[in-house]
């Protein structure tokens, strides 16, 4: 399941994995990604996973598909994690999103990686530039 973070403002979109992720929460959650990537151009993504019970063929068909084509608009990638297989996994994908900058941050580091996202990220009402999810 992929529910979306309530904090998600602007091109930021906080994200919670919990659970399997089956092609159904692709068909909800890819079009709202593509929506705000027309509306900003790019996007910051923080990523939660939780209880994670893996990935159904069809869903592995829908991520490689937004992968390919987004992966030149995306920013920031934050994933929040806790094995060293979601580290690694993390690293590898830095060779796909070679644009973004993509960092691994341990459970206890939630609030550092939100912070490091929103990092000059442009204010959804005003275009300046905040902090964590505070304009300056």
């Amino acid at each position: 399941m992929i529910e979306v973070l309530p904090l998600s403002s602007g091109n930021v979109i906080g994200v919670k994995i919990n659970g399997k992720l089956l092609h159904a929460d692709y068909e909800q959650f890819v079009p709202q990604l593509e929506s705000l990537i027309q509306q900003y151009g790019s996007l910051r993504f923080y990523c939660e996973i939780s209880n994670y019970q893996g990935i159904s063929l069809r869903a592995i068909w829908d991520e490689t598909k937004f992968d390919v084509t987004h992966c030149r608009q995306i920013e920031r990638c934050a994933v929040v994690g806790n094995s060293s297989w979601q580290k690694w996994m993390t690293n590898m994908t830095k060779v796909l999103f070679y644009k973004a900058d993509v960092r691994y941050f341990n459970e206890d580091q939630a609030d550092e990686a939100w912070n490091w996202v929103n990092e000059n990220a442009p204010c959804c009402c005003c275009g300046s530039s905040k902090t964590g999810n505070a304009c300056k």
